[in-house]
């Protein structure tokens, strides 16, 4: 029993007679029809609008960067710090790994470096001084050999004296003016003037000598600046070796690689994770954004800067605005892992669906990433004008 059946049967006997004559006439029945019609054009005049207007399709959902945190190293997981659905922030620890055997490396490590240290501190030290006593030695015998030259310049002079007195008592002996007794000293004073030059030129070759001598040990100080090197090369070495195990230790705490939430966890507390797998899933529900898929027949309409209206099948009394930020250059089955050729040779034509990108403006309506959503964007013949 409809509505309209209802009223005329509870309404008094003459009221219902009268409704029902009313309704049985021809003019209100014309009416009626007019009126349906009406409705029915204006809802046609509306759809036909709004399909000029706006291209729409509910093949659309909320997107979010899904961020795989995976492990660089195996080992047994010693802790869970959070749970799924929890809010963390970039840093924050969601996992620790047994670490102590890295612990151990480290120390190990900064030992070889510390004896390094200790090492290049003694060979400086060590150094220093042989070169203060290089220096030393090298002066000394600089100053010998200057002594020495000037010994042998003296000792020439007196010989050059003591020959000519000997010249000069010879001829006074052969003229018979001296007794030969004077002549053999003159004769002996230039013998030992002729001893003395050659003892100082011996003595000036044994400081040049040792001149020479201090020179070369200079040079074994030089030796012992290229060990210095050496040992240099070898602690850059160990702290090399000191930072990379510091990397290696701090990979045993697991930490989120930004601000977002935490979906899912794959490891509990006392499994052993392997290298390069994934631990969690996370995104930032602050970032997200609605992936439409549009029919190829309307995707010339649309263009990126168009405007969006967008309702959540969570939330549908909220209207959501944005914009177009981004239109695939390929269709959904091409750039699918499984594209679908046509090797059968029977060809049934399917309208393919282009993947845009939609960025939605502020609002509080809550999306969470999957849920479904309904678009309505705006048509336009032409790209908008770059400013």
């Amino acid at each position: 029993m409809d509505g309209d059946t209802q009223l005329l049967t509870e309404a008094p006997p003459t009221l219902r007679q009268q409704a029902t004559s009313l309704l049985k006439s021809p003019r209100a029945r014309r009416w009626m029809a007019a009126g349906a019609a009406l409705v029915f054009l204006l809802v046609t005049v509306r759809f036909l609008l709004d399909r000029a207007a706006y291209v729409s399709t509910a093949d659309a959902r909320v997107a979010a960067d899904m961020i795989a945190v995976s492990t660089d190293i195996s080992g047994r997981i010693t802790s869970v710090a959070v749970s799924e659905g929890d809010q963390v922030t970039a840093g924050d620890v969601l996992y620790t790994i047994d670490d102590r055997e890295a612990v151990f490396t480290l120390a190990e490590y900064e030992a070889e470096a510390s004896r390094l240290r200790a090492e290049i501190a003694r060979e400086e030290a060590r150094a220093g001084l042989a070169t203060s006593k290089a220096g030393s030695q090298v002066a000394a015998r600089q100053a010998g050999t200057r002594s020495a030259s000037a010994s042998v310049e003296a000792a020439r002079s007196n010989l050059e004296t003591a020959q000519q007195e000997h010249d000069r008592t010879k001829n006074l002996l052969d003229q018979g003016r001296i007794p030969k007794s004077t002549y053999d000293q003159a004769k002996n004073a230039l013998e030992t003037a002729q001893q003395a030059l050659l003892r100082a030129q011996a003595e000036r070759e044994t400081a040049a000598a040792e001149q020479r001598t201090a020179s070369i040990s200079g040079e074994e100080v030089r030796l012992s600046d290229f060990d210095l090197s050496v040992l240099h090369a070898k602690l850059d070495q160990a702290e090399a070796r000191v930072a990379a195990q510091k990397v290696v230790l701090e990979q045993h705490t697991i930490r989120a690689p930004v601000d977002g939430m935490i979906d899912e966890l794959f490891y509990d507390a006392g499994e052993h994770s392997l290298h390069g797998f994934r631990m969690a899933l996370m995104h930032d529900p602050a970032k997200v954004w609605v992936s439409a898929n549009i029919k190829e027949t309307d995707i010339r309409n649309i263009h990126p800067g168009a405007s969006v209206q967008v309702r959540a099948d969570s939330n549908p009394g909220n209207v959501i605005k944005g914009h177009v930020t981004g239109i695939r250059e390929t269709t959904l089955s091409e750039a699918s892992m499984m594209p679908n050729p046509n090797a059968s040779g029977v060809f049934t034509k399917i309208t393919q669906r282009i993947k845009v990108r939609i960025k939605l403006d502020p609002s509080d309506v809550h999306l969470r990433a999957g849920t479904m959503v309904r678009v309505r964007i705006a048509k336009s013949d032409r790209p908008p004008a770059k400013p």
